[in-house]
């Protein structure tokens, strides 16, 4: 299905080789609509047909031999709507990509998404503070006209983060001084902000605390921190044990209120760059499986 170079001229064989490859899209053909738009010339369109088929290989092949910045970028953004966490390599071709393309910015958000799953998903504040360094580090290389209020953003929320980890590390050795850090925190968290601004969750603060004072058997200064909470909205579930605080109020004669808050609310972390069912792909040059075949420009 391919003409010879030698019965037609460059520009008609082009033509030839794209329409061959419609109708392969339309037949749900993507590595063979590939292959014609990249015989024609046209590579953004074969790496397009490319991330329809959703063969991951064959992306990654195809982006490191193209070594074009938009396909770079268009690469990078789909692997990101994969289970990249899982993979470390997954995760190294991403920033390889966005390396590649001189994508700053995209590296920088890329690193802060990192640094909120770690924290959301499982509480490795450690880790998350490694990838918010590296955030700042490529947001400093950003040429992007809001770049210093962004920077003081991300320093903020290191601040915040490097106080609670030192406060969790002291907790058993030092712990008036671990309960002050914990303070001055939530005394810097007013209540209508969100956790990422800060780049902590303010219910695993108040957990790190009102555990300290359950182990010590102050049932008074756990309950008035479970009802700092409550006052707060936040919902206890995903961070106290619900026997604890039974025994919390229990403990002081208090009936456990009916509004307990014990179950979360369902949350979920979309990438840059990925498949939002309420907002689609954050990134135009990503193309869902499930879309509609259109015609090419």
């Amino acid at each position: 299905m391919t003409p010879s170079k030698d019965v037609m001229a460059s520009e008609e064989r082009n033509l030839v080789l794209q329409r061959i490859a419609k109708v392969a899209k339309r037949q749900g053909s993507w590595q063979l609509a590939a292959k014609k738009y990249t015989q024609a010339g046209e590579k953004n369109k074969a790496m397009r047909a490319l991330l329809r088929s959703g063969d991951t290989e064959k992306i990654v092949f195809f982006a490191g031999v193209s070594r074009q910045k938009d396909i770079y970028m268009m690469a990078a953004n789909y692997l990101q709507t994969l289970d990249w966490h899982s993979d470390p390599e997954i995760m190294k071709n991403i920033v390889s990509f966005y390396s590649k393309a001189q994508a700053m910015d995209s590296l920088s958000a890329f690193y802060d998404t990192c640094a909120q799953i770690e924290i959301d998903e499982y509480r490795d504040y450690e880790k998350a503070l490694q990838a918010m360094r590296e955030s700042l580090r490529y947001l400093g290389k950003s040429k992007s006209e809001d770049q210093d209020l962004r920077i003081a953003a991300v320093n903020h929320r290191i601040s915040m983060t490097e106080k609670f980890v030192a406060a969790r590390q002291m907790m058993s050795s030092d712990a008036q001084r671990a309960l002050d850090l914990c303070s001055e925190i939530l005394f810097g968290i007013p209540m209508e902000t969100q956790d990422q601004d800060t780049g902590i969750r303010v219910g695993d603060v108040f957990a790190l605390m009102i555990e300290h004072w359950y182990g010590q058997r102050n049932a008074a200064q756990a309950y008035k921190l479970v009802e700092q909470m409550r006052s707060r909205n936040i919902v206890l579930g995903p961070y106290l044990d619900q026997r604890m605080v039974e025994d919390i109020y229990k403990a002081l004669g208090i009936d456990l209120p009916s509004d307990r808050q014990q179950q979360a609310p369902q949350q979920r972390t979309v990438p840059r760059g990925g498949y939002d069912e309420d907002e689609g792909y954050v990134d135009e040059d990503v193309i869902p499986d499930n879309l509609p075949y259109v015609e090419d420009e």
